[in-house]
C-alpha cells in the first residue's frame, strides 16, 4: 500500500529489503574516488530487482571480515528515483574496520549483502515545502539524495543546503551540487570551508555559526531543518538552531550513535525475579535479571545474534519471537507490523515474563 505526503515527498511503500526471507546479495559494479579518503562505493542486484527507499534512509552492511562477522550502517547516497542500484558513499576512518575494508578490500564485482532501507531521515517522513540541509563533511550523502531526488521529480520544494568542508580540497559532490543548484531554481547550495590555504575560495570560510546561518539563511524558523555531519558538529548546529528560535520539533538530525538506552528501574534489584530466554534452535536457555535484552541473554550462552547499532536502530539484530512478552524500546529499526507478526530486535527487547525465540 503507497502512502501519500505532502509536498516535498516521495511515493514509496518503503518496503524493507529484507522481508525478502533471502538475503540480498548485491554485486559491487563500480568505485568512485571523490577525494583522497572518501569514495562511491555502487551495488546493483544481479536479478535486476528495485531497491525501494526513501531519500535520506540508510541500510545495513555485512561482510565477512578476519573471520569475523561484521554490520555497519551507511545512508545512500543515491536518490530513490534510481531504484536499481545503491550507491554508499564512505569515508576511510583509520580506525574503522569495515570502512578500511571497503576502501582496501572490495573490488568492482565482489558481493555483500544488504538490508534494509530503515531509518526516518527523509523528507517523506517529514515532509514540507521549505526545507534547510545542514552537513558537514560526509554528512552530505543523505543531502544529496535528496537534492537529486527532488532534481529528478521535477519537485517545487523550495531546499537550501549549508554544506561545511575543512578545506577546497575536501568537498564531497563539488560538481553534482554546483550542477544541481544551477539547474533549479528552487535549490540553493552554499559550500562552506573552515581554512583555505590557497586563498582562493570564493564561498564563506570559517566554521558554521550564528552570523553564517543568519546570512545565508534569514528565514530558517520558517524550513524544516536536517542536519548530519560529524557528533560535534550536529550538537553545535542543533544549538545555534535552537537559539535562532528554530522549533525543536522542526529540527531532525542524523546519527547511527544514540543514548544507551536505560533499562527500567527495578525497586528491588537483588529480590527482584529474573527471566528464562529459550532459544529453540539452540536448545539452550538463561535467566537473565529484569531489564536485560534477549541480546545480553544470547551473549551469556555463547549464541551469537548478528548487531550492529545495538540501539534500536539499524534492525540488523531482528529475530523471531515464539512465546513470551517483551518490552520493545526501538528508536526505528522495527516496523509495528513486524511486531504484531512476532518479530522483535533483540538488542532493545527485555523480557516481561519467560520468553522463546527462533535462534
Amino acid at each position: 500500500m503507497s502512502t501519500v505526503f505532502a509536498p516535498g515527498a516521495l511515493l514509496h511503500d518503503h518496503d524493507r529489503w529484507d522481508d525478502d526471507p533471502s538475503p540480498r546479495m548485491l554485486r559491487c559494479a563500480r568505485i568512485v574516488a571523490r577525494t583522497p579518503h572518501i569514495s562511491t562505493f555502487e551495488f546493483v542486484s544481479d536479478d535486476r530487482r528495485a531497491l525501494p527507499r526513501a531519500a535520506g534512509q540508510y541500510v545495513t552492511v555485512s561482510a565477512d571480515i578476519d573471520g569475523e562477522r561484521v554490520s555497519r550502517c551507511y545512508t545512500v547516497s543515491s536518490p530513490p528515483t534510481r531504484p536499481y542500484s545503491v550507491q554508499l558513499t564512505v569515508k576511510r576512518e583509520a580506525d574503522g574496520v569495515f570502512s578500511r575494508w571497503l576502501h582496501d578490500t572490495l573490488r568492482v564485482g565482489d558481493r555483500l549483502e544488504l538490508s534494509g532501507p530503515a531509518g526516518e531521515f527523509s523528507t517523506a517522513f517529514h515532509p514540507s515545502e521549505r526545507v534547510l540541509l545542514l552537513a558537514a563533511g560526509v554528512g552530505i550523502t543523505p543531502m544529496i539524495a535528496v537534492l537529486e531526488a527532488l532534481h529528478d521529480l521535477g519537485d517545487g520544494t523550495d531546499a537550501v543546503l549549508l554544506h561545511n568542508s575543512h578545506d577546497p580540497e575536501s568537498v564531497v559532490f563539488a560538481r553534482e551540487l554546483e550542477a544541481l543548484a544551477n539547474g533549479n531554481d528552487t535549490i540553493r547550495v552554499v559550500q562552506a570551508v573552515s581554512v583555505d590555504p590557497a586563498g582562493t575560495w570564493a564561498g564563506p570560510v570559517g566554521r558554521l555559526d550564528a552570523a553564517m546561518l543568519t546570512q545565508h539563511v534569514p528565514d530558517l524558523t520558517t524550513r524544516e531543518v536536517f542536519v548530519c555531519g560529524p557528533d560535534a558538529y550536529m550538537q553545535h548546529a542543533v544549538a545555534l538552531l535552537e537559539e535562532l528560535g528554530v522549533p525543536a520539533e522542526r529540527i531532525h538530525v542524523e546519527s547511527f550513535v544514540l543514548a544507551e538506552i536505560a533499562p527500567p528501574e527495578v525497586n528491588d534489584a537483588q529480590g527482584a525475579p529474573g527471566h528464562t530466554v529459550s532459544f529453540a534452535r539452540s536448545g539452550k536457555s538463561v535467566v537473565i535479571a529484569e531489564g536485560e535484552t534477549v541480546l545480553q541473554a544470547a551473549k551469556q550462552v555463547g549464541i551469537r545474534i548478528m548487531t550492529s547499532c545495538q540501539n534500536g536502530l539499524c534492525g540488523t539484530c531482528k529475530i523471531v519471537k515464539i512465546a513470551g512478552e517483551v518490552d520493545i524500546a526501538h528508536n526505528g529499526g522495527i516496523r509495528q507490523r513486524e511486531i504484531d507478526a512476532g518479530k522483535i530486535l533483540a538488542c532493545c527487547s527485555r523480557p516481561k515474563g519467560p520468553v522463546e525465540v527462533d535462534v
